[in-house]
């Protein structure tokens, strides 16, 4: 391989790299997003917990649900982020690493595979997308709880959160 092509070639591999890292951040911010929008909902939900619509159904139904989907986009997306960082873009530094003198992001990614084997580590991805399964989980309960309250009240009455069914 002439040096020019060399140089290319290592340019290109810098570029990806920094490519990659940027992903990587642009993950990070994604994930503040999110969570601060759950936040957002769980607030709106304390302050509208009183508020109804049209056929009983009540803010915090409506906030349930939006919570929920939230919550999906965000899994959906902290997965789709994984998929791209260590599928896409792994490979392609790989195969670019294969034609240069040395390939430090391989022997990092063998090394860091064997260190997670050893230390039985979780990675921020799997957590990322467990705290938005745990977010769904918990809209989900208050969804649920919102559409039984009604029956709730049906059956045995107003409740009084003092002192529980009246």
């Amino acid at each position: 391989m002439a040096q020019d092509e060399k140089n290319l070639l290592f340019e290109q591999y810098k570029l990806y790299y920094e490519m990659k890292e940027k992903f990587v951040d642009r993950n990070f911010t994604t994930n503040k997003f999110y969570l601060s929008l759950i936040v957002a909902i769980y607030v709106v939900m304390f302050f509208t917990r009183d508020i109804s619509f049209d056929y009983n159904i009540s803010a915090n139904l409506v906030m349930a649900l939006i919570g929920m989907a939230v919550s999906f986009f965000w899994w959906s997306n902290a997965d789709s982020y994984n998929v791209m960082i260590k599928v896409k873009l792994k490979h392609v530094i790989d195969e670019m690493e294969k034609q240069l003198p040395f390939a430090p992001h391989l022997l990092e990614m063998q090394n860091y595979a064997n260190y997670k084997k050893q230390n039985k580590l979780i990675i921020f991805s799997d957590i990322q997308k467990g705290i938005a399964i745990a977010m769904a989980l918990i809209f989900f309960v208050l969804f649920l709880f919102e559409l039984a309250y009604p029956l709730i009240v049906i059956f045995y009455g107003p409740v009084d959160s003092t002192l529980g069914v009246l």
